[in-house]
């Protein structure tokens, strides 16, 4: 009955996505990844769908990815009073990752974009909390969703069963060449983070 009702509705699809990404910009367990895959899937059975989907989903990710830093944002404004939340702001740490995002934001963005479980959704907050310039935001943002987004959609698309093995064979060697950037790139951002020196606030009290 469930199958049937959505091979019946499947022509919504796109806005049905559009409205999931949104409600995942509320931080709702919504997974964008598995949307895009699913994306992916539909339109290989459905190709009358791909403009639409591709539409809907770009700008349902660039939506849901702006909610999160303005949320970001208004916490750090409406909890700025209290001592901890100053703290954070103040920190050495703090003006470390925005210094590596004012640098390398890009590649901080495309990467992250790539790993799922939350991650991107702690770098968008983080963005607003620690008031990376919006504009910034925006030009990182968006075009590393363009790429992270149409780079998973067109992977499964052609992994798909109508595909020819070529063009799997292909498929399978960016994905494996993406997967050793992405992890080489997180290593790399660890270490950073662990070689972050200690606040002064800190120092002085160990002194």
């Amino acid at each position: 009955m469930i199958t049937e009702f959505f091979l019946s509705n499947v022509s919504y699809w796109p806005l049905a996505v559009f409205i999931a990404l949104l409600l995942a910009g509320f931080n709702l367990p919504i997974s964008e990844d598995a949307l895009i895959i699913a994306s992916a899937a539909i339109c290989q059975e459905k190709p009358e769908l791909l403009v639409p989907t591709l539409v809907f989903l770009y700008f349902g990710i660039v939506l849901s990815d702006l909610l999160c830093y303005f949320w970001g944002f208004l916490v750090s404004k409406g909890l700025s009073g209290f001592k901890f939340v100053r703290k954070i702001l103040e920190s050495n740490k703090k003006t470390i990752i925005m210094n590596r995002l004012e640098k390398t934001g890009f590649i901080t963005f495309v990467t992250i974009r790539f790993i799922p479980f939350g991650m991107r959704n702690a770098l968008f907050i983080s963005s607003g909390f620690f008031h990376l310039k919006l504009w910034k935001f925006i030009l990182f943002d968006w075009i590393a969703a363009l790429i992270s987004s149409q780079t998973l959609f067109w992977l499964i698309f052609c992994l798909g069963e109508s595909s020819s093995l070529w063009q799997k064979l292909i498929c399978a060697a960016l994905l494996v060449v993406l997967l050793s950037f992405v992890f080489h790139t997180v290593k790399g951002i660890r270490n950073d983070l662990r070689a972050c020196p200690p606040d002064s606030a800190s120092e002085q009290k160990q002194l």
